[in-house]
C-alpha cells in the first residue's frame, strides 16, 4: 500500500470502529426486548461493554424501557469520539502526525476524574448533565490524539529507510 493511503484508511478504519461501537451502544437496549438473533445481539452488546462500564440503570440512558449499553458519561465519550472522528478532517489534515499538547486532554480528563471523584466522596451529586460534559469534552478530543498518533505508529513501521540516503560505511580498512 502506497504511503499515501495510510491516513485515509486509518481514518476510515477508527470512523468504522466507532460507528460500531456506538451502534452497539443503542441496539442493545433497542433489541433487548425481541427474540432469537436480535435478542443474542443484545445480549451480546451488554455483556461485551459490562467489561469496561459500570452499567448503572440509574446513571444510563433508557430507550424502550431498557438501558443503554453503558452508563451516560460513557455514551458520551464514545459518542463524543465518533462525532470528533467525523469532524476531524474539518480541522486537520489526515496526514498530520503532531499531536494537541498532552496538557489539553489531562486537564479535559481531570475535569471528569473531579466530576466523578466529588461524587464518590459525598462532596457533592454529579448529573446526567454534568457526565455528559465531561465525557463528551474527553470523546471530542481523543480522535486529535488517536488518529496523528496512529498515522505516525504506522509511518514509523511500515516506513523502510530510503537507501540512497543512508551512507555505506566500508568497515574492512
Amino acid at each position: 500500500m502506497k504511503r499515501e493511503r495510510y491516513p485515509l484508511v486509518i481514518y476510515l478504519i477508527i470512523a468504522l470502529i466507532s460507528l460500531i461501537w456506538c451502534f452497539g451502544i443503542v441496539a442493545a437496549p433497542i433489541f433487548a426486548n425481541e427474540s432469537g438473533f436480535k435478542k443474542e445481539v443484545s445480549d451480546f452488546f451488554y455483556i461485551f461493554y459490562e467489561k469496561s462500564c459500570h452499567q448503572i440503570k440509574e446513571r444510563s440512558f433508557v430507550i424502550k424501557g431498557n438501558q443503554f449499553g453503558v452508563c451516560s458519561r460513557c455514551t458520551a465519550i464514545y459518542f463524543g469520539f465518533f462525532i470528533g472522528t467525523i469532524f476531524y478532517p474539518l480541522f486537520k489534515k489526515l496526514n498530520n502526525i503532531n499531536l494537541p499538547s498532552i496538557w489539553i486532554l489531562v486537564m479535559s480528563a481531570g475535569l471528569m476524574f473531579i466530576d466523578a471523584a466529588g461524587d464518590i466522596a459525598g462532596i457533592y451529586k454529579n448529573t446526567f448533565i454534568s457526565r455528559e460534559i465531561t465525557g463528551g469534552i474527553v470523546g471530542l478530543l481523543l480522535p486529535f490524539y488517536i488518529i496523528p498518533g496512529t498515522v505516525r505508529i504506522f509511518y514509523e513501521f511500515f516506513n523502510r529507510p530510503d537507501l540512497n540516503r543512508i551512507k555505506k560505511h566500508d568497515h574492512t580498512k
